[in-house]
Parts: structure tokens; C-alpha cells; sequence
């Protein structure tokens, strides 16, 4: 029952990153035909993840009360139709809107579906599940790009989006298969004699607010959730750009930098979500530390490696750091979200989940798009893009000071 439904999650995820995406792969043929400018455009992509972080504490709270499967399914259906029609928009504000609805209906999809999984595993399989779930963000965006480079140099940036959304609504039918998860506390043994007086139960569930506000009170979920916000920062920035800043900074032609990220970021970044979430179950066996000091040191060797990406000019230096770079970047997602479910416990994983893309959308993809453009309308795009670095300095820090927290409250959640 897990590996189907890791199976049917993941491809949906996968379509979830790729629509998502598709925007900042086909961005000079969008610019061109609409004429805008960098910051109208970088405005796509925060108009998306400001309507993704604003819904997802709906969702979470519906998620943790009335299940998880409808919402799942609802969210592939609309974020599938959202793309698919963004084929016929013909102005800006209209294809605000579609970006907006495509970041409604991921953000009910990626709110619960990693709660669903946690519930269905104990905490020493979490952090490899969750790698493979989150397997599809480096495929995903990568395959983005490869669309993008394919079929927008062949017939145009519209054709595109009609690809990449109808999947979707076929693949949502399945999720609706998905047998319902386990009751809070069966097969998971954290108090499963008094289900009633857990924190979070599903008989008692909070408000939304007081729900959220416990869940921020824990330090090792706030630490890590800043953390990953410097890190979605860096990741949502660049993704977002850098196809661009290849052409305009490198002097790559369109396609040729929609291929180069379609393969780094398929190798670098899948080996590194793997990687990561290998690391975080395997070494657990001799520190609950493990998770976050996988996290913490990808992040940390990874800022050398993404300076070189950004400031070099030869593609000898520049394609090996930019692949190196996105590998130690993707050795977090798996890691980091299993951390932010266990520590959340029974209950309020749905709920944990939607305040951490609350608050790394919020402090990162939300505004890195439109500041690295702004910073590139007034000092150019390498300077724009180069606010990563400190984003990065800071992640790195807030992940290493979660450490210290981590044993307490996994042991507060009853996982240990």
C-alpha cells in the first residue's frame, strides 16, 4: 500500500514542479510577446507562491480534520486546469490569475500529501520517503526546462502549458484509490492508549491560529523552518531566473540553457535528494542529529560551489559549480520535511507542513523572484541573483542552532 501510493504521490508531484515551473523556463519568449519588464515579470512567480504559502494554513487545518485523500485529488484537478488554460490568456493580469490558481490547487496537494505519507511510516523510513516524494522537485523542474527548451523554440511558449497540465487530471482519479491512512496512533506507538489527550488529536483539533501558534512555539520546527525559508530562497531564485541569467549572463541561446539546468538539475539535484534522504534514515542509527546535520552541511559547502556559478565566465567552472551547488541543495528537502512531521507529532503533521510552506514561501520564493529582479533593474542580473549567497549564510546558521533543540522535541512528540 506505501510504495502505490509513494508511486501515484510522487508523479503527481512531479507534474505539481514541472507546471510549476514551466513559467521560468519559457521566460524570454513570455517577456517578448507581452513586453515586460524584469520586476513585471518576476511578479509571476511571487503572484504564485503568495497565493501558495496564503492557502496552504486552509488546507493543513482541513487536511489534519476531514482527511487527506479528497483534498489531495481536488488540488491535482485544479492546478492541472489552471496550467491547461493558461493556453488561451491573452493579457498580463490574466495570466496572474491562472499563476494564482495554479498555486491553490498545489498548495492543498502539497500541504497533505506529505502528512499522508508520514502517517503511513514510522520515523526511521520517513526521511527516505519523503527524499523519493520530493524526487520530483529537482525531475520536475528539470523536466520544466526540457519542455520549456523543446517545444517553446519549436511552436511557441502556449502549447507548452497545455502539455503539462492535462496529466494531471488524469493522474488525480488515482489518488481517490488511495486506501484512507491510519487511524493517528495505530502501527504508530506514541500513546495509543489515550488517542484522546494527545496534543493535535483528531477528536479536539485546535483552531487554526492556536494550532499554528503551538507548532511555532517548538524550537526545533521554527529553527528549521527558517532555515529552509534561506534555502527556498536560494532554489526559488534561481530557479526561477537562472535560465535567464544564463542567456542574458553567459551568452547561452534559450534551449541551450533550458538543457544545461534540465541536466544538472536532473542528475545533481535527484542524486542529491536521494542522497540526503539515504544519509538522514541511515546515520539516525547513531544520532537523532543526523537530519539536520546532513541539511546544515550541504548548505554550508554549497555556498563556494554557487558564487562560482554566478561570477565565473568559463563553463569549465561554471557548469561544475552550478551542478555541485544544486546537489548539496537537494540533499534538504527530504530531510528537513521529516524532520518538521516528526517533531510536529500525531495530529498536526498537515498542519506542520502547511506553516512551514507558510513561512519558507513567505521569507523565500515569494519575494526572491521579484528582489533579484528589482536588484537586476538596478545593478544588473549577476547582483540580482548573488542575494542567494546571504540567503544561504543564513540558512546554514539557523540549521545548525536547530540541533541543539531536536532530541527534546521529538521526545515531547512521542517519537522517541
Amino acid at each position: 500500500m506505501v510504495t502505490r501510493a509513494l508511486i501515484i504521490l510522487t508523479s503527481l508531484n512531479f507534474l505539481d514542479y514541472l507546471d510549476r515551473y514551466l513559467v521560468a523556463s519559457l521566460g524570454s519568449l513570455i517577456k517578448a510577446e507581452m513586453g515586460l519588464s524584469d520586476r513585471a515579470f518576476g511578479f509571476l512567480g511571487t503572484a504564485f507562491f503568495l497565493v501558495y504559502f496564503l492557502s496552504s494554513p486552509v488546507f493543513g487545518y482541513l487536511g489534519d480534520r476531514f482527511g487527506r485523500l479528497r483534498l489531495m485529488a481536488a488540488g491535482a484537478v485544479l492546478w492541472s486546469l489552471a496550467t491547461s488554460l493558461t493556453y488561451w490568456v491573452v493579457s498580463y493580469p490574466a495570466l496572474v490569475l491562472a499563476r494564482g490558481l495554479v498555486g491553490v490547487g498545489e498548495a492543498s496537494f502539497g500541504t497533505v500529501a506529505p502528512a499522508y505519507l508520514a502517517d503511513t511510516l514510522p520515523l526511521s523510513r520517513r526521511s527516505r520517503a519523503l527524499g523519493f516524494f520530493y524526487l520530483a522537485l529537482p525531475v520536475g523542474s528539470a523536466a520544466a526546462y526540457l519542455v520549456g527548451g523543446l517545444v517553446g523554440s519549436k511552436w511557441g511558449w502556449r502549447p507548452a502549458f497545455l502539455l503539462g497540465g492535462i496529466p494531471g487530471m488524469l493522474l488525480a482519479a488515482l489518488v481517490l484509490r488511495l486506501p484512507s491512512a491510519p487511524t493517528l496512533y495505530q502501527g504508530l506507538g506514541v500513546n495509543s492508549e489515550k488517542p484522546a489527550e494527545k496534543p493535535g488529536s483528531l477528536r479536539h483539533p485546535p483552531s487554526l491560529w492556536i494550532g499554528a501558534r503551538d507548532l511555532w512555539r517548538l524550537p526545533t520546527l521554527r529553527r528549521v523552518t527558517l532555515g529552509y525559508g534561506m534555502i527556498t530562497f536560494t532554489l526559488g531564485g534561481l530557479a526561477f531566473w537562472m535560465p535567464r541569467y544564463l542567456e542574458a549572463v553567459k551568452g547561452l541561446e534559450m534551449a541551450q540553457a533550458n538543457y544545461l539546468l534540465f541536466g544538472a538539475v536532473t542528475v545533481a539535484g535527484g542524486l542529491g535528494i536521494m542522497t540526503g534522504g539515504f544519509l538522514g534514515d541511515r546515520l539516525l542509527a547513531y544520532t537523532l542529529k543526523a537530519p539536520l546535520l546532513v541539511s546544515g552541511l550541504g548548505v554550508a559547502l554549497s555556498i563556494p560551489l554557487a558564487a562560482l556559478a554566478i561570477f565565473a565566465q568559463d563553463p569549465y567552472f561554471y557548469v561544475p559549480g552550478l551542478a555541485g551547488a544544486i546537489f548539496l541543495l537537494f540533499l534538504n528537502p527530504g530531510v528537513l520535511t521529516a524532520v518538521v512531521v516528526s517533531v510536529a507529532g500525531p495530529g498536526r503533521r498537515a498542519q506542520a507542513v502547511a506553516l512551514n510552506i507558510v513561512v519558507i514561501h513567505l521569507v523565500g520564493d515569494v519575494p526572491s523572484p521579484v528582489l533579484i529582479g528589482w536588484g537586476a533593474d538596478l545593478w544588473g542580473l549577476k547582483w540580482g541573483v548573488s542575494f542567494t549567497l546571504l540567503a544561504l549564510v543564513a540558512g546554514a546558521a539557523l540549521i545548525f542552532w536547530a540541533t541543539s533543540y531536536l532530541a527534546r522535541d521529538l521526545e515531547a512528540a512521542g517519537e522517541i
